[in-house]
């Protein structure tokens, strides 16, 4: 194995992010946009602190996002058992009350970001993106679009972002397998992406940057 392939797996490895919430939809949210901006990124999911530590010990991450408000944790001693357990590596908070912001004033701790669940989508993905920097995970490169896509090829891609095969795609649009084939060679060709789930990703950043958030924060309550 080249010296290159082996930094190269090296890299990959490191690549964990750790997600630590016993709210599943908020958890399932948060590896959802980790997956959007960090595709090759290794996310795992825990309810605890307790557990996420234990798994530390065989897997440790290079980023955590978790609750402030953790079942298992007390809000004094939280920013202290996340330096003994997690020392260096970034920590983004997805809270951001008075307990929290007391406590990183008190620490004044940079690898700590805290922010609201309520938080718009489109400046949440901004502070994954950043977190995720912070850890030097490889980051999805968002390229300019050379050209517009078509409503067609809009349609398309919905539906392949939906999951939806050429075949079912073909179907629902009364369109024939071939045609689909050719709109899929072209919108890759269009967002420059390798693949047709980056070009969904790609789309959906570049409508994010266009118009803004196209979906609510975390919290529906």
């Amino acid at each position: 194995m080249s010296s290159a392939v082996g930094k190269r797996l090296e890299s990959l490895e490191r690549q964990i992010v750790y997600v630590i919430d016993d709210h599943p939809i908020i958890s399932f949210g948060l590896v959802e946009m980790v997956k959007d901006v960090a595709p090759h990124a290794r996310i795992r999911q825990f309810s605890t602190l307790k557990e996420a530590a234990r798994f530390a010990i065989e897997e440790f991450p290079a980023l955590i996002i978790t609750d402030f408000h953790l079942r298992d944790v007390q809000p004094e001693t939280f920013i202290g058992l996340f330096e003994t357990l997690f020392p260096e590596i970034p920590v983004l908070i997805t809270a951001n009350d008075e307990k929290v912001m007391g406590q990183l004033r008190r620490h004044q701790l940079d690898r700590f970001i805290a922010f609201s669940k309520f938080t718009p989508f489109a400046k949440m993905m901004e502070l994954i993106r950043v977190g995720l920097s912070q850890a030097k995970i490889d980051l999805l490169q968002i390229p300019a679009v050379s050209k517009a896509l078509t409503q067609k090829q809009v349609e398309v891609l919905e539906l392949i972002g939906a999951g939806r095969s050429n075949k079912e795609i073909a179907q629902l649009l009364k369109i024939s397998v071939k045609t689909v084939k050719g709109h899929v060679k072209d919108i890759l060709d269009r967002l420059k992406a390798k693949n047709r789930m980056e070009a969904s990703i790609i789309y959906r950043h570049t409508q994010i940057q266009k118009h803004g958030s196209p979906e609510p924060s975390l919290h529906n309550n």
